[in-house]
């Protein structure tokens, strides 16, 4: 039933021209951009690499779970499938799940990408990980949040602005090596802070990047639990 919960709304989202662009071509392009940019540098890489990453989780997970949510919740889609057999968690995982792993895919992808532009490969690689699932499992849950504050699809351009902008600003920061532990608080800056001792940097900072990744996918997802809504906005 997941499974073709799945299928069914990868379908609807590459109907929408407007949602398969945002999810699917802009983080291509951006990540692809970024690494041709860099034109056989040695340095510079822990910045495109954490762009590319978090573009694919800013835009393919996040305001693609947001704008899906809410467009479906908007045309009762979701009340509809919640009076059938399936649980609410069978029906969000089957609408999430594609995203997921859109996302992720897209991710590999950059990293290859940027490997075959001349990127070296990690010093630590399992450290991206931990990078990958926890900035997917953000992402979503950020998104399901987002959705229940979001009256429209349309509005999820604004709804997300603050999010989307604050985990790539986080991210650069991270990705720059050693950080106050106060900015920590902004999300995106563990992720970068992996990235960036994944291909050599500084690992002292791990432990608090991971906590930090943590504590911000618990926050997204308590506030997902509070906000998220089944019944169309009035």
């Amino acid at each position: 039933m997941i499974a073709a919960l799945g299928v069914a709304e990868l379908k609807l989202l590459l109907r929408n021209r407007t949602a398969a662009a945002l999810a699917v071509l802009m983080p291509m392009a951006a990540g692809l951009y970024f690494a041709l940019a860099m034109d056989g540098e040695q340095t510079g890489w822990t910045m495109v690499v954490t762009l590319q990453l978090l573009f694919s989780f800013g835009f393919t997970v996040y305001v693609t779970v947001t704008t899906a949510l809410t467009a479906r919740r908007q045309d009762l889609y979701l009340k509809r499938l919640r009076t059938g057999a399936a649980s609410d968690v069978v029906v969000l995982t089957g609408v999430l799940l594609p995203v997921v792993l859109l996302g992720l895919a897209q991710a590999l992808v950059l990293l290859g990408i940027s490997v075959a532009a001349g990127a070296p490969l990690p010093a630590r690689p399992e450290l991206l990980v931990p990078a990958l699932v926890c900035g997917v499992a953000l992402s979503c849950a950020a998104g399901v949040a987002t959705s229940g504050v979001t009256g429209t699809a349309e509005l999820a351009q604004i709804t997300t602005a603050p999010f989307f902008f604050a985990l790539i600003v986080g991210g650069l920061f991270g990705s720059n090596g050693q950080v106050d532990l106060p900015v920590f608080l902004v999300p995106g800056t563990g992720l970068g802070t992996l990235v960036n001792a994944a291909w050599g940097g500084p690992t002292d900072q791990v432990g608090p990047a991971v906590l930090a990744v943590a504590l911000w996918t618990v926050a997204a997802t308590a506030l997902a639990t509070r906000f998220f809504r089944w019944d169309p906005r009035g």
